[in-house]
């Protein structure tokens, strides 16, 4: 009976618990140290208690981008042992999804799979142990640009890093049209008084700049996606793009996925790495998904003391947990 009942389970029979790399690593050096710990038979109690252990995309390309190739195969092997078949949905994903569902205060839970880059092959590796994959060089350099473009055009401020708002800014070979997203951005705070935008500046001007370069520009992990979504809306150019979001979504900029990306990198005030604080912001979205969210880095442990938010409270710090 208790078989049956496992095979028709509803996902919201589930607890989804998420695992920012920095946990990934704790629990592979700290506590699946010997044969005694095996992480297979820990996937199946944790399931069998319902109970999702996931990582994301960007857990594996963190992990991917670990300059020590026997480093890197010993997490890819520890994690497809210990985590769930299925990754978290990508932040494009989980992106398109708020907005095609109204961007709600509170979402709907609903099931969480990925479709989107290296969902095929985890399930694959994670189901065949002979089965290993990384992604092409050329792919890795891709995305590494994507991230060095970032890192040209965030600066450091004393409340944390924003983009350069006032200079040109040229992205595979073609420069942004900055008149018509200064436009858009008087647009957005038009309905503002000079208080509110003053108590708020900083974060509007970040989560402006996320919205146009993560979802209008598309550089992103799953840039096939974004475009996806913008030719059923049928705008190609990215500038006018920005202008659809501020007439028709606005909402977008101050709650759902970019809002949780926009306040951890504000909070992060410090000599991280630019690439090191996007990565954070972009696990930080999967606070909101999961039923509890493990890291072993500081700056979770921060934004869980310094954002206001019920799900900040979900913010688990592993090595003094598990």
């Amino acid at each position: 009976m208790n078989f049956i009942k496992n095979l028709f389970r509803n996902h919201t029979d589930y607890q989804n618990w998420y695992f920012e790399t920095s946990s990934v690593n704790y629990l592979l050096d700290e506590v699946f140290t010997g044969p005694e710990n095996s992480s297979i038979k820990t996937r199946k109690l944790q399931l069998k208690k319902s109970r999702k252990w996931y990582i994301s995309n960007i857990t594996l390309w963190e992990m991917f981008l670990t300059n020590n190739e026997e480093r890197r195969r010993e997490l890819f092997d520890f994690s497809r042992c210990l985590f769930y078949k299925d990754l978290m949905p990508s932040i494009e994903e989980l992106l398109i999804n708020y907005i095609n569902n109204g961007l709600p205060n509170i979402e709907k839970r609903y099931k969480l799979k990925s479709k989107s880059i290296f969902s095929t092959h985890w399930k694959k590796s994670c189901r065949n142990l002979s089965y290993f994959f990384e992604p092409e060089i050329t792919d890795l350099k891709r995305h590494t640009e994507y991230y060095r473009f970032l890192g040209e055009y965030f600066v450091k401020t004393n409340n944390g890093y924003v983009l350069k708002f006032d200079e040109k800014i040229s992205l595979d070979g073609k420069e942004l049209e900055m008149e018509n997203i200064q436009k858009s951005f008087q647009e957005l705070i038009s309905d503002l008084s000079d208080k509110e935008y003053k108590k708020h500046e900083q974060y509007i001007n970040l989560s402006f700049q996320l919205v146009l370069v993560v979802f209008c520009y598309g550089i992103n992990f799953n840039q096939q996606i974004t475009e996806e979504f913008w030719d059923k809306i049928g705008i190609e150019n990215p500038n006018d793009r920005i202008s659809y979001v501020v007439k028709k979504i606005p909402d977008l900029f101050y709650r759902g996925p970019i809002s949780n990306i926009a306040k951890m990198i504000l909070l992060q005030a410090d000599t991280k790495s630019t690439r090191g604080v996007y990565f954070d912001a972009l696990h930080s979205v999967y606070i909101t998904y999961s039923d509890l969210y493990f890291s072993d880095d500081e700056h979770f442990d921060n934004l869980k003391k310094t954002i206001k938010d019920p799900n900040m409270l979900k913010i688990k710090k592993v090595s003094e947990v598990i």
